[in-house]
């Protein structure tokens, strides 16, 4: 099962993240998606934080736009079979993740939220997804 991991880039200060703010909220959602998939070895997790090298230089190079990039990753999330967004105890669903979850809303994807404490919550839905889908 391929499923999208919805989560903040910039986090709560947005554009005026620095790249090293940007680089810690792509490496707690790398490694929260790699908890996640420690519990289901089968499960094709995409966290677009992985990716973000290439993004992050299209943004500032001015070959993407934030619009752009957002379209591209709901594409993504068309070839995904569920949406996870994961927002922060200390943050809210806001930004491009509330575009994602729109998105997988939209297009009638099992979509659902969770924080860092919910992370069991998150593993026991998905098993239920994959056994039942």
């Amino acid at each position: 099962m391929k499923v999208y991991l919805s989560h903040s880039i910039r986090g709560s200060k947005g554009n005026a993240a620095t790249q090293t703010e940007q680089k810690a909220c792509c490496d707690a959602a790398i490694a929260l998606g790699e908890r996640i998939s420690a519990e289901i070895p089968s499960l094709e997790l995409y966290i677009p934080g992985a990716n973000e090298e290439f993004v992050a230089i299209a943004y500032r190079k001015s070959y993407m736009t934030i619009d752009e990039i957002l379209d591209v990753d709901c594409t993504i999330i068309d070839n995904c079979e569920a949406v996870i967004v994961y927002v922060p105890t200390d943050d809210q669903l806001q930004g491009g993740r509330l575009v994602e979850f729109k998105h997988a809303v939209d297009t009638d994807k099992p979509v659902i939220c969770f924080n860092e404490n919910e992370v069991d919550n998150i593993v026991k839905w998905l098993v239920h997804l994959i056994m039942t889908g």
